[in-house]
């Protein structure tokens, strides 16, 4: 069985982007079985569940237990291709796209919360190499511009670090 996703949530109520996201954020088909893609398969259901409107403490936190059940993942691999690396860059990015967002709406502003979850956004982006491509550019491209769109916002507020 292989999964089709589009996240549905882009800090739209943040940037103004709109909850609706273009057809180029889609990515290739992913398989269930495989555990890169089934690290962006966890982050798309949790994206997913916020944006049918839960967005409780306790998802937020779900989200983000997604988020650090990557990064452990990430750490007990001993080797990985570029490919892996920037697929499981792109989990971590989606992962913390949703709970910036959920933040966000849940504040009513770019809060020091939403905006450290950018800030991890940011740093999962670092580990995506354009040049092993994997079949998710159109994810990684919408998570470049939610990053690009917010960290203005949380400049503004004095919510980021440089």
């Amino acid at each position: 069985m292989h999964t089709r996703l589009v996240p549905s949530i882009a800090l739209g109520m943040v940037v103004g982007m709109g909850l609706c996201l273009p057809s180029a954020a889609a990515a290739r088909n992913l398989i269930p079985s495989d555990p890169y893609d089934a690290r962006v398969i966890a982050a798309y259901h949790c994206n997913k569940a916020t944006t049918e409107g839960d967005y409780s403490a306790e998802r937020l936190a779900q989200c983000k237990a997604v988020y650090d059940a990557t990064v452990a993942f990430e750490r007990s691999v001993q080797a990985m291709s570029a490919e892996q690396r920037s697929t499981l860059a792109i989990a971590k990015g989606l992962s913390m796209m949703t709970v910036a967002g959920g933040y966000t709406k849940l504040d009513g502003v770019m809060s020091a919360r939403a905006c450290k979850a950018v800030e991890a956004i940011d740093l999962a982006l670092a580990g995506y190499d354009p040049q092993a491509p994997n079949g998710l550019e159109g994810l990684y491209a919408l998570l470049v511009k939610t990053r690009d769109a917010a960290i203005p916002k949380c400049r503004t507020g004095g919510h980021w670090p440089n």
